[in-house]
């Protein structure tokens, strides 16, 4: 895509967001540099299509960067479960079986553990 096509499709998300009730922010993307808005509870940057979460110290950052790995782990984990259930599902073999109903244990207490923390 052409840097001009690329900043017209920007530009056109930016119209959209102010159109649907968007504030734009005086605060720019970290990676692109692009005007940053916020929609509802949520602060987007429309070139990179992305949430952006802005920080006050470096105790907030510790915070949101923590839940946001805890957030990418569980998700990660709930494919692995949803994979693993297949797999349990095809398996005649009770020593495989076994195994992935032990893996499965894992992965659910995983979970429950990230659950307790708060993610």
């Amino acid at each position: 895509m052409s840097k001009k096509n690329e900043n017209s499709e920007s530009i056109s998300r930016m119209v959209d967001l102010l159109r649907s009730g968007a504030v734009m922010l005086r605060e720019a993307c970290p990676v692109c540099h692009s005007p940053l808005f916020k929609v509802r509870d949520e602060i987007i940057c429309p070139k990179c299509q992305k949430r952006v979460v802005i920080v006050q110290r470096d105790e907030e950052a510790s915070k949101v960067l923590e839940e946001s790995v805890l957030s990418t782990l569980k998700g990660t984990l709930v494919v692995k479960v949803q994979a693993l259930e297949k797999e349990i599902a095809k398996e005649k073999d009770p020593d495989k079986l076994y195994e992935l109903l032990r893996i499965l244990v894992a992965f659910l207490e995983a979970l429950e553990r990230i659950k307790r923390i708060g993610a």
